[in-house]
């Protein structure tokens, strides 16, 4: 009997392009492994020049210490290197581009030259390369140090090329890659141009406080504190944000070990804990965090993209956080800016709060606003909005529920963060089911009477099948959707004109998100002024929202940004409804009026799709009388 192979050796360039995928995966992918490349060489300046957000061109050029020609042979192959001999050096690595993967999977998936000069040397090399395959390798002038160009980019791959996003949002990828970078390494000059454009120059700015500056704004610089102290297994150097000064994401976070920058949990949940108590919910610091570590205690070598890392010796992430929640205790003070200000103005709650004065910074005013606004409105002030006209005030209401509906409560508990009185319910003999999505007429529609919230978060009600759950922040997040959706088939979505106008510094893939998005924010209440480079006037929001505005304009961008792919028009609006509704929406933890709770309820019954909330979540659970009384032992 034949057998037939089922496993075969692949083709060397099938090999080449599979071993490109794990560390090539867009236009920066390439800046990253060639920059990198360029650090390890010591080179002092470093240029990147971009074309069509890197998918057209790229070009590297250092002035490190170069190769000969046949160094420049051996760097395209796999698995060469010059910072590995043995396997023991994996422990003690220092270097950055250590894999000896790179260049092969740069060249693997793209048409690239390498021009290169050896310190010493009377001239350099000159090859040329496509998919893997050696063009020409032949003698060349040229200053010393090394240029990278590829061009192209997944010519050979046109099934990758398709999940690229637009030129603008692929070239603010690198310029964030490229502040990191320059983050990592104060001392070397970085200059980033796209399609001939200065986008990022870092040239005579050689420290951390003044590079932190010129990316996130001379506000966040004048709040900065430093760390510099000896630990148990190497140094800290932090600097860092005090609690005055905050963003709404971690993307203004940055670890380094070893002037590699590294995303680790660990660090991030230290980071956490040591602001613990000293932030706002949600809000986070500015950071550029430096560890200088022996390499035996860390391995770097656990994923393609080396961003990774694990540390052998776990001291250092408590070491980290204790030094951090040390100084911050240290420079506990009362902002002066909330000291002796004149007058008052009024907040939704009527809140007293501190007059905006003139001559004050708009992001300061913010902050007062931010710090008055925050967990202070009184109770009369959460009022249910949307209402509908024409109901009483009873507590009597006829609620559409279906009496043994068998929607499995797992599917919605994996979904996303179930709050946690849900899993806690859940475990009460399995006996909490979920309302089956039907309309009225074809269900039975108990009479309910409002008894009052659990945890400030659930109101319960009850009838005669039982008790009933609602979730006020999914039942009111539902009520205000679809009342937006039929203000927005109207055109009537409502703009709310800012007291005073926010000064937004955007990055440069923020921006390219603004303009790609320009049109449905625009259609959606947000008016929008550019007020010179990457910088923009916030000028108006959509009306009823609750949260600040400033976080809710980031948390659209990082609605927009997260998405792997151009969304439709339609995409966009329903994206954008379902954002402004949950932002709108009163939260969990927020005591509602007894009148709020039926109001809200009254509402919910109105709703088209009254049993999810608009990102599919239950609204509402309902635990039989039946199975109370088993549980009680009285059936």
């Amino acid at each position: 009997m034949i057998t037939v192979a089922k496993i075969h050796l692949l083709n060397e360039l099938t090999a080449n392009q599979i071993a490109a995928g794990e560390v090539i995966e867009r236009p920066a992918s390439v800046v990253k492994e060639l920059v990198e490349n360029s650090l390890d060489a010591g080179a002092r300046n470093i240029n990147v020049a971009i074309e069509g957000g890197g998918l057209t061109a790229i070009r590297v050029s250092d002035d490190g210490e170069g190769m000969s020609r046949e160094d420049a042979l051996l760097a395209v192959k796999r698995h060469a290197t010059s910072k590995l001999k043995s396997i023991g050096d994996l422990d003690k690595i220092r270097s950055l581009g250590f894999r000896g993967e790179a260049l092969p999977s740069i060249v693997a998936v793209s048409r690239a030259e390498i021009v290169t000069r050896e310190k010493g040397m009377d001239f350099g090399a000159r090859l040329k390369l496509e998919g893997n395959n050696l063009l020409s390798a032949e003698p060349a002038g040229a200053p010393y140090g090394t240029a990278v160009s590829v061009s192209e980019l997944f010519f050979n791959t046109p099934a990758r090329k398709k999940f690229m996003r637009s030129q603008g949002y692929e070239g603010g990828l690198i310029h964030e890659l490229m502040m990191q970078l320059a983050l990592s390494h104060p001392g070397v000059n970085f200059l980033l141009t796209h399609h001939g454009k200065e986008i990022l120059n870092t040239i005579g700015i050689d420290s951390t406080p003044d590079l932190i500056a010129s990316f996130y704004g001379k506000d966040v610089k004048e709040n900065l504190f430093c760390i510099d102290n000896k630990i148990n297994t190497g140094t800290i150097k932090a600097y860092l944000t005090l609690p005055t000064v905050h963003r709404a994401n971690r993307k203004g976070i940055h670890f380094f070990v070893n002037s590699r920058r590294v995303i680790t949990r660990e660090l991030i949940s230290a980071l956490d804990e040591s602001y613990e108590n000293t932030l706002p919910k949600s809000r986070f610091p500015v950071a550029a965090i430096y560890l200088e570590l022996s390499p035996e205690l860390i391995d770097v070598n656990i994923h393609p993209s080396k961003l990774e890392i694990k540390f052998r010796d776990r001291s250092v992430v408590s070491e980290l956080s204790a030094l951090v929640k040390e100084n911050l205790q240290s420079k506990k003070h009362t902002p002066a800016y909330l000291l002796d200000l004149p007058g008052s103005f009024s907040l939704p709650g009527a809140q007293k709060t501190p007059q905006r004065v003139p001559n004050q910074p708009a992001a300061v005013q913010e902050r007062i606003k931010d710090f008055y606004s925050r967990e202070t409105q009184p109770l009369s002030s959460l009022e249910v909005s949307h209402k509908f006209i024409g109901y009483k005030t009873e507590n009597v209401l006829n609620i559409p529920l279906a009496r043994e509906a068998k929607a499995a409560f797992e599917e919605q508990e994996s979904e996303e963060n179930v709050d946690k009185e849900y899993k806690i319910l859940a475990e009460l003999n399995g006996s909490i089911k979920t309302v089956e999505a039907k309309s009225a007429a074809e269900i039975n529609l108990p009479v309910l009477r409002v008894i009052g919230q659990l945890h400030a978060s659930f109101i319960l009600a009850e009838g005669e099948e039982g008790l009933y759950l609602i979730d006020q922040h999914a039942a009111h997040e539902r009520i205000i959707f679809e009342q937006l959706l039929l203000d927005a088939s109207k055109g009537q979505v409502k703009s709310q004109l800012l007291l005073t106008p926010l000064t937004l510094q955007l990055t440069a893939l923020e921006e390219e998100l603004v303009i790609e998005n320009i049109l449905p924010l625009t259609d959606m209440g947000v008016v929008l002024e550019h007020f010179g480079p990457r910088s923009y006037l916030l000028r108006a929001v959509p009306d009823g929202l609750k949260e600040g505005p400033q976080d809710f304009f980031h948390s659209l961008l990082d609605l927009f940004g997260s998405k792997n792919k151009r969304l439709s028009p339609a995409d966009i609006r329903k994206e954008f409804l379902i954002t402004l509704s949950c932002k709108s929406a009163v939260k969990a933890g927020q005591k509602l009026p007894h009148e709020a709770q039926v109001q809200l309820i009254r509402d919910l019954y109105n709703s088209a799709h009254a049993l999810t909330c608009p990102h599919g979540r239950p609204t509402l659970f309902h635990i039989p009388a039946s199975d109370i009384l088993k549980a009680f032992r009285r059936q």
